[in-house]
């Protein structure tokens, strides 16, 4: 961080910093870089003009060894290796024109996070939470939100805040459950969900999701699904590949604008006669 002698100085920095347009919440972001080694010559993982840190759309935000960077047209993109052990500054808060941020390997996350107002997609890899953030179910513009997190192992109620989100993708984690209040999405379309061993089933509230059009439930151990799933009327895709489904509800039948059904890779060895009567009028658009 920066030192002052003495109160004149410190007026005359202050004085500079106003003929410059640098404000304080960009000294704290950058001297953040600086003393976390994330920068690479003479340019750093943020734009250093005051200017372009202001205008700011897309920031990839990693932490540890740098293997690549650029800064062009308002993005800054940084790719890293290991995990933070300190959090971002508060002062990420003052980019309000960030619309796309992606986090590698931090631990945690300041309350400002909540003021990014037009963030539209958000982005987690590696990063160590087991419990999503609550102060990211703040973000009312969210509209994608993507979790690829060996780590994480549950969400809060809250979770169905996020009201302008449109899609959810989930992969790898150890979530044993999504809360009920995912059902409050209404304007989720897509729910991608892949590689999470540990959540067995959806919540009925799943079935309020009425604008959903593909649900992707891949390489995880699911055992059923609700009977609400019925309610999806504007479903197009359903993917179910390689869960542990032995059955599949009667009210999969009411899917009727469903183009694209994946049961392959699954153990279904009890099928009702509605279901079966289902599958044959889709026999063409159903892989086993």
């Amino acid at each position: 961080m920066t030192v002052y002698s003495d109160e004149t100085n410190k007026d005359d920095h202050t004085t500079r910093n106003q003929d410059t347009g640098v404000e304080d919440w960009m000294l704290e972001i950058w001297d953040w870089i600086d003393n976390h080694n994330m920068h690479c010559g003479p340019d750093s993982i943020v734009p250093r003009d005051p200017g372009a840190l202001r205008q700011l759309e897309r920031l990839d935000l990693g932490y540890g060894k740098l293997t690549s960077y650029s800064y062009i047209d308002n993005k800054s993109v940084l790719q890293s290796e290991s995990e933070s052990t300190k959090p971002l500054p508060g002062a990420i808060g003052n980019l309000k024109n960030l619309k796309y941020l992606r986090l590698i390997g931090f631990k945690e996350l300041p309350e400002e996070i909540a003021q990014l107002d037009s963030l539209e997609t958000l982005v987690f890899m590696k990063c160590a939470f087991t419990e999503f953030p609550k102060v990211l179910c703040k973000l009312k513009n969210l509209k994608s939100l993507n979790i690829f997190s060996k780590s994480l192992e549950r969400f809060p109620d809250e979770l169905g805040n996020l009201s302008s989100l449109t899609s959810f993708d989930m992969r790898g984690t150890q979530v044993q459950e999504l809360p009920d209040s995912i059902g409050n999405l209404s304007k989720l379309t897509s729910i991608q969900l892949c590689a999470n061993r540990d959540l067995k089933a959806l919540p009925e509230s799943i079935g309020n999701l009425t604008n959903l059009d593909k649900l992707d439930i891949r390489a995880s151990d699911f055992t059923t699904l609700p009977s609400s799933i019925g309610n999806l009327h504007q479903l197009k895709s359903l993917g179910l590949y390689h869960n542990d489904l032995q059955s599949l509800p009667d009210s999969i039948a009411s899917l009727k604008t469903l183009e694209q059904l994946d049961v392959s890779e699954n153990r279904l060895s009890d099928v009702s006669e509605t279901v079966n009567q289902f599958l044959g009028r889709v026999s063409g658009k159903v892989t086993w």
